[in-house]
C-alpha cells in the first residue's frame, strides 16, 4: 500500500472567491472509492507525471496499486457497499480535508490529462463542475431510465419522483449531469450542497445523478455544466466493464429482502395453520350449535304437546265432579296440571 503523508499541524485551506486571482498553488487531489470488492481498479498512467494527488479510498485491505494511494477506510453502510462508496464519493473523507479542490472520479474512469488541467479549466470562475450527461435530456428522463432498466427499488424511485413533483416541479426539466467527473473547491457553500446531495442519496435512490439538481438547488449552489461524451472524450476514457471483476457483488437489493422474505413466508404458513384451525373449530361450533338447535326444538315441540294433552286433561276434570274427589288429590292434579 502506498504512504499516507501526513502534513504536520492544520494548515489553512486555499479558499479564494470565485473568479478570484490565484495567488498560490492549491493542494489537490483525485479520488476514486471502492467497497464491495465488485470492481477492479485501473491504474492511471497520467499519475505519475502529475502533482496531483491519487487517493483511492477501499474497504479491502489487499487491495494494491501502483498508481493509487490505497487507504483501507470503513464503510458507512455495512450491508448497502453501494451507498457507502456514493457517501465517499459526494460527502468526501477527513484525509481529503487538507486538499483545497479535488476531482472526483468513478472507478471506471480513466483520465488522459493531467488533472491539474481539468481543474483549472472546470473550476475557472466557479466552485462546483461536472459534465452535463451526453445522453440524458432531463431530470425526468433519468428517472424513467432508472425505472425501465430496473436500477433502483420503483417504489422509492416513484416517492422520490412524487416529492420532487410536489417540492420543485421545474427542477425536473433541467438538465441532468453525469456524475462521474466531479470538480470541487471546497468552500462551506459546496460543502453544505455535498451534504444535502448525500441526505438525498441515502433518503431516496441511490442513484445519486436523480437527486443532484434538487440537492444543490435547495443549498443554492449553481453548478457549471460542461459539454463532454461521457463515453469519452480528450479527458477521459469509459471503461464499460474493463475493470469490473466476474466476483458477484457481496450485497444486491434482493439480498436485503431475503431475511423478511423469509420470515413473511414462515407467517404466512403460520397464518395460513391458523386460519385452517380457526375454520374447523367454527366449522365444530356451527355443527354443535345446529344440533343442539334442533333438540331444542325437538323438547319445545314435545312440551306443546304435553302442554295440550294438560289443558285437555283439565277440561276434562272441570267437567267431572272433583269435589268428590280427595283433597290432597285434587291439589297434587292441580300442581301437575299448573306445571
Amino acid at each position: 500500500m502506498a504512504s499516507h503523508p501526513r502534513l504536520p499541524g492544520r494548515q489553512q485551506r486555499y479558499r479564494p472567491r470565485t473568479g478570484e486571482p490565484r495567488m498560490s498553488i492549491p493542494r489537490r487531489a483525485v479520488y476514486t472509492a471502492l467497497t464491495g470488492n465488485y470492481e477492479l481498479l485501473p491504474e492511471q498512467p497520467v499519475a505519475k507525471a502529475s502533482d496531483v494527488a491519487f487517493i483511492c479510498f477501499t474497504d479491502d485491505p489487499e487491495l494494491r496499486s501502483d498508481s493509487w494511494d490505497v487507504r483501507v477506510v470503513p464503510t458507512l453502510l455495512d450491508l448497502d457497499p453501494v451507498r457507502s462508496a456514493r457517501a465517499l464519493k459526494i460527502g468526501g473523507h477527513p484525509d481529503l480535508a487538507e486538499y483545497d479542490e479535488t476531482l472526483w472520479i468513478d472507478a471506471r474512469v480513466l483520465l488522459k490529462e493531467d488533472p491539474a488541467v481539468i481543474l483549472d479549466t472546470w473550476l475557472d470562475g466557479t466552485d462546483l463542475a461536472l459534465p452535463r450527461h451526453s445522453y440524458r435530456k432531463d431530470v425526468v428522463t433519468e428517472f424513467e431510465e432508472v425505472l425501465l432498466a430496473g436500477m433502483d427499488d420503483s417504489s422509492r424511485l416513484y416517492e422520490q419522483l412524487t416529492h420532487y413533483s410536489a417540492a420543485a416541479p421545474e427542477l425536473l426539466e433541467r438538465p441532468v449531469p453525469w456524475t462521474g467527473m466531479i470538480a470541487r473547491r471546497h468552500t462551506q457553500a459546496v460543502d453544505r450542497a455535498m451534504q444535502e446531495w448525500l441526505v438525498h442519496v441515502l433518503r431516496y435512490s441511490r442513484r445519486d445523478q436523480l437527486s443532484f439538481v434538487h440537492a444543490v438547488s435547495r443549498a443554492g449552489v449553481g453548478p457549471r455544466l460542461l459539454e463532454l461524451d461521457t463515453w469519452g472524450s480528450a479527458l477521459h476514457d469509459w471503461l464499460p466493464g474493463a475493470g469490473r471483476s466476474s466476483r458477484p457483488p457481496i450485497f444486491r437489493v434482493s439480498d436485503s429482502l431475503r431475511a423478511p422474505t423469509a420470515r413473511l413466508g414462515e407467517l404466512q404458513r403460520q397464518l395460513e395453520v391458523t386460519t385452517t384451525e380457526l375454520s374447523a373449530a367454527l366449522s365444530h361450533r356451527e355443527n354443535v350449535i345446529e344440533r343442539l338447535e334442533g333438540r331444542v326444538a325437538q323438547l319445545e315441540r314435545a312440551l306443546a304437546k304435553a302442554r295440550g294433552r294438560a289443558r285437555r286433561l283439565r277440561r276434562k276434570l272441570d267437567a267431572q265432579d272433583t269435589p268428590s274427589l280427595p283433597k290432597r288429590v285434587r291439589r297434587r292434579l292441580g300442581r301437575a296440571l299448573r306445571s
